[in-house]
């Protein structure tokens, strides 16, 4: 059954990846797979079975022809990876697991800070309070960067995905409709993440403020709440950073290498609008708000920087056109 299988792959080398050629490459499969199975079941041996599949399946060609679908260049199908809707769904749930497991590590390392301080907080009735929230802090920050560690090795595994790959239309727009529908959702975790941010100084503050809680103790809980809040901006950032990688690296295979061309220009103008344009402008901040006082309003740099931008790219992607 694998001959027959491998077969149809050869078969099928260099025809445009569509809605149309993957039903058809299934629906020949499913007749081969019965042929096999009838000529099995009628008493002749795998190798006569599947010699007698292959050999009734005909010219390949001739029936392309009559679906009026023309192969394409092969050196581009074998350039350039195909992209099943399983391979893509995984995805989406390695991000989404990814972002939630780093999100957990950085609420561990805080909750070992957050431990540290409350033992600190009660060192003057609890002997040793210092050791113990010494060895809270290196436990919890161990489990924390441990998970790093684990998803900075599984973030290899992705890397297929950060480069153009060729996906089927209707794939394509499932993934963009679903992530209309996950929009509701990611700002959800946006604003509950912001939320607990902001509401975590209300502990520092009845510290601060009031003897009800002391000082140390407000600043644990106040950590706690933060890392909360930052598990769920990894979680949903980074389910949302999936869909926004499909929409960009999923390409159709008639366009996959002129868009190959554009994504590796737009990956230029990014490193140097990253590594070049904004190092400059903290640069001219630093220099102009030292030597004139105005740190008051000096931060509109910041702003103008920005909206010129978006200008920069533009014009680099006519200049490569040209």
């Amino acid at each position: 059954m694998n001959t027959i299988r491998e077969y149809i792959e050869q078969m099928f080398r260099g025809v445009p990846v569509t809605e149309e050629t993957a039903q058809l490459k299934a629906d020949i499969l499913a007749n081969l797979e019965d042929k096999y199975t009838a000529l099995k079941e009628s008493g002749a041996s795998e190798h006569e079975a599947i010699g007698t599949v292959i050999a009734e399946f005909g010219d390949i060609d001739e029936l392309l022809e009559e679906f009026g679908i023309n192969r394409v260049d092969e050196q581009v199908t074998k350039q350039y990876e195909t992209m099943s809707e399983s391979d893509l769904r995984q995805y989406i749930q390695a991000k989404g697991k990814m972002g939630w497991n780093i999100g957990l590590g950085v609420l561990a390392c805080l909750t070992g800070i957050a431990g540290l301080l409350l033992f600190l907080a009660f060192q003057s009735v609890l002997p040793g309070a210092l050791y113990i929230g010494l060895l809270f802090l290196v436990g919890f920050s161990v489990i924390g960067i441990g998970l790093f560690i684990i998803e900075g090795m599984k973030a290899g595994e992705l890397e297929r995905f950060s480069s153009p790959y060729i996906i089927l239309p209707g794939d394509k727009e499932q993934f963009v409709s679903e992530q209309k529908d996950y929009k509701r959702s990611f700002i959800f975790s946006i604003v509950a993440g912001v939320s607990l941010c902001i509401m975590s100084i209300t502990p520092i503050l009845v510290g601060a403020l009031t003897s009800v809680l002391p000082v140390l103790v407000g600043v644990a809980f106040s950590l706690l709440l933060i890392g909360v809040g930052i598990i769920f901006f990894t979680y949903s950032g980074n389910i949302w950073s999936a869909y926004e990688s499909i929409k960009q690296n999923g390409k159709f295979v008639e366009v996959i290498e002129e868009e190959t061309v554009k994504h590796k220009r737009n990956k230029k103008v990014d490193y140097m609008i990253d590594e070049i344009y904004w190092p400059i402008i903290v640069v001219i901040y630093f220099v102009f708000s030292f030597t004139q006082g105005t740190w008051a309003w000096s931060w509109i740099i910041f702003v103008l920087a920005g909206a010129l931008e978006s200008t920069i790219k533009s014009l680099a992607g006519n200049w490569d056109k040209n």
